[in-house]
């Protein structure tokens, strides 16, 4: 892999506002890409004054600027490494936008990617023809939240460690040493990236969360202090609906792993996953929904909402439900079907979940045929109809 000097971050979000400094306090050229002339002025205009700062609690402040704020794609892809801190809907367009004018030995990712990241990239790049290096972030590192855009960012928690996977595979150790130093994460390598989409642990959290906690909603409006904690509010029982989630995509990464000889370990549940990333802030380990309810990252964090006249409802256009179901949870879901997997708590929650955001992507009998089904992020969309082929295309063959 080329040295990396110049990166290009693409996105102006939260993560974006944390990764500037980070990267600009490690000695590396940071670019910011952007398609949006607004956004992209109100960067210009923070880098003008002193750009971002980076605030958590029990260390010191950073500060960073971007060298650079574009909303060219063909001066965003003048870089080593391009980092995508992007909704995963924005993946696509940002892809098809950047890759005609793309080093050919570029290296290009997302953080997190969700699932099916790798399949999406294949379409758009040239992976296959052993030019450039894919990465897939399997989380996003921080908890975070911008105080002021393009100004302030607070990072409220960091996880211990988040697997990066590589296409071609063999690039992930050197990519996760890369990237562990230049953002202050433990970036751990993956097998490949097929184990990071079935390992996206967010396809579990956020749709079975909002489904626990609003299947029986009935239009209550709440006022700002009845709003309910989001991962704190876990109970026993949706705490059993994320673990029967889980274990239905381990099932499938099972007979994956049965019939290819692959290594697959790295697709684990959803109690490991949590024990593993917050070890040092969970106070009562006891069961899944303790571990969540006494979490210090999770903290006070609550529900996605929207506002009415008279106080909040649930945000059901919020990402935890249009990212995590077709970029997430239906791509486990297809592959359980390539395997012949059965996938009964998957199913609930995709049809309660596309009926609140007003899509039908299942059929009455759960198959993969609702009308809006081509919008997800799964392998029969870029053509993968059997297990052999999803497996060479994510391992890059």
């Amino acid at each position: 892999m080329k040295p990396v000097k110049r990166v290009t971050v693409c996105g102006g979000g939260n993560a974006a506002h944390v990764a500037i400094p980070l990267l600009k306090n490690n000695g590396i050229a940071v670019k910011l890409y952007t398609p949006f002339s607004g956004e992209a002025k109100a960067f210009k205009k923070g880098a003008s004054a002193g750009g971002i700062t980076l605030v958590s609690d029990g260390s010191p402040p950073i500060t960073g600027a971007p060298d650079t704020v574009t909303t060219d794609p063909q001066e965003a892809a003048n870089a080593d490494l391009i980092l995508l801190l992007l909704p995963a809907f924005a993946h696509g367009s940002t892809l098809e936008s950047l890759a005609p004018y793309l080093d050919k030995e570029v290296t290009i990712g997302a953080i997190p990617t969700r699932s099916g990241f790798e399949l999406q990239a294949a379409r758009h790049l040239d992976i296959h023809a052993g030019g450039q290096t894919i990465f897939c972030g399997q989380t996003l590192p921080w908890a975070c939240r911008i105080i002021e855009q393009g100004r302030q960012v607070k990072v409220l928690g960091i996880k211990a460690r988040v697997g990066m996977a590589a296409v071609p595979a063999a690039a992930a150790a050197e990519l996760c040493s890369l990237l562990s130093r230049a953002l202050n994460v433990n970036f751990v390598p993956m097998a490949g990236s097929l184990a990071a989409s079935l390992g996206n642990v967010g396809q579990v959290i956020h749709p079975g969360i909002m489904f626990g906690l609003l299947k029986n909603y009935d239009g209550e409006v709440w006022s700002e202090t009845e709003i309910p904690l989001f991962y704190q509010g876990v109970t026993e029982e949706i705490a059993t609906l994320l673990e029967n989630l889980s274990a239905e995509i381990l099932q499938a990464a099972a007979m994956l792993t049965k019939r290819f000889n692959l290594d697959l370990s790295e697709v684990i549940s959803i109690k490991q996953w949590l024990f593993d990333s917050y070890s040092a802030s969970i106070e009562d380990k006891s069961s899944l929904a303790r571990a969540f309810c006494t979490n210090h990252s999770y903290r006070g964090l609550k529900i996605p909402v929207v506002a009415v006249d008279k106080g909040f409802v649930p945000d059901f256009n919020s990402r935890y439900l249009t990212e995590d179901i077709p970029y997430g949870l239906l791509y486990s879901r297809a592959v359980a079907g390539l395997v012949g997997s059965p996938t009964p708590q998957m199913n609930k929650v995709i049809k309660a979940a596309s009926s609140w955001i007003g899509k039908s992507y299942l059929g009455q009998d759960g198959s993969l045929t609702g009308p809006d089904i081509k919008e997800a992020r799964i392998p029969q969309n870029y053509g993968i109809n059997d297990p052999d082929r999803l497996v060479k295309v994510s391992e890059g063959i």
